[in-house]
């Protein structure tokens, strides 16, 4: 059973019902994903500028100490969890299985990553 979305209004009361997508409240639901979406884009692709040097120079002693250390566990994570958040919304349109499609997801990461300052979202 799911309940209706509210949007609370400024006294407390209940506002809008969240399923109402007529009007302003789906052009406000629309902006809320757009923006969502390219600041996650900025955050993945942060994520791999940040640790890029250190993935191209595995072997050497200094990037291994680079990959085992725990602020590197949690980028991969939060990258891994953006990736496949990508790649779940991706086969909405894609109906491949979602192992064909994770390298078009990641080109979509990427593309909206540099989209996201004409759109005013600012690096994370």
């Amino acid at each position: 059973m799911s309940l209706p979305l509210v949007i609370m209004g400024n006294d407390g009361d209940e506002g809008s019902d969240m399923r109402d997508w007529s009007g302003g409240l789906s052009v406000q639901r629309l902006l809320l994903a757009e923006t969502l979406g390219l600041a996650m884009a900025r955050l993945a692709a942060g994520i791999l500028a940040k640790h890029r040097d250190a993935l191209a120079r595995t072997g050497i002693p200094d990037a291994e100490e680079i990959l085992d250390s725990p602020e590197f566990h949690a980028d991969n994570a939060i990258f891994t969890a953006i990736l496949d958040a990508t790649n779940e919304c991706l086969g909405h349109f894609d109906r491949r299985p979602a192992e064909q499609r994770w390298c078009d997801a990641l080109l979509q990461i990427l593309e909206l990553a540099d989209a996201a300052p004409v759109a005013g979202v600012s690096a994370p």
